[in-house]
């Protein structure tokens, strides 16, 4: 019910989107829906805790490896390595056709955000962003302020969400047919120099 309800809220918006063709495309009866939900509204915000969830759970393995990583505790290699291990993951993420429906109602919310966009960003997209922060601090030896390093974490994901939200363009800039294995590793490669590039200026203004 969730799934097609996140396709339909993200293709049609909260006022577009129809309880009953999202009832139908889930084969299961209207009352569902008033009983687990008690309406719309309340499908709605679940399908955004839903997604939350989801994101939160394709990331785990991320988290999990940036745990091993500063089991030591954190310096500016640790840091280095948990970016790479989240932003890597990210890419996979991002440009899997898993997350499109995702994208879709998320882009939304960016637009026009209600109490759905507060419990995808309180969940995997506000604490990932806030990991990014620290560790790019840490990079620069506290050379950042806080609001500029949440800043600088905004635009380092930005080179990835471009993947999701601009697909139609990298797909007819690049001449590729689809973002497969091959295509995702030339895109993980390039972020990832991205990221050093920025890493290591960060680093040299830690040293001024």
């Amino acid at each position: 019910m969730l799934d097609v309800a996140i396709e339909h809220f993200g293709r049609r918006g909260l006022e577009g989107a129809s309880t009953r063709a999202i009832a139908a495309d889930a084969d299961t009866p209207m009352s569902s829906i008033t009983y687990h939900f008690s309406g719309k509204n309340g499908l709605y915000l679940a399908a955004a805790e839903h997604i939350s969830a989801s994101l939160g759970e394709r990331l785990r393995p991320a988290i999990e490896q940036v745990a091993v990583i500063c089991a030591d505790g954190i310096d500016v290699a640790a840091a280095r390595a948990s970016l790479h291990a989240i932003f890597g993951r990210m890419v996979e993420v991002m440009v899997s056709e898993d997350t499109a429906a995702f994208a879709r109602f998320i882009v939304r919310e960016q637009a026009e955000p209600t109490e759905a966009f507060d419990r995808i960003y309180a969940g995997a997209m506000g604490q990932i962003l806030a990991r990014v922060a620290a560790m790019l601090r840490v990079i620069a030896g506290n050379a950042l302020d806080e609001i500029e390093a949440r800043i600088r974490a905004m635009t380092l994901v930005g080179q990835i969400l471009v993947f999701r939200v601009a697909r139609a363009t990298v797909l007819a800039e690049t001449g590729w047919n689809n973002m497969a294995a091959p295509e995702t590793a030339i895109i993980k490669a390039t972020v990832l120099d991205n990221l050093d590039a920025i890493f290591d200026r960060l680093e040299r203004r830690s040293s001024l």
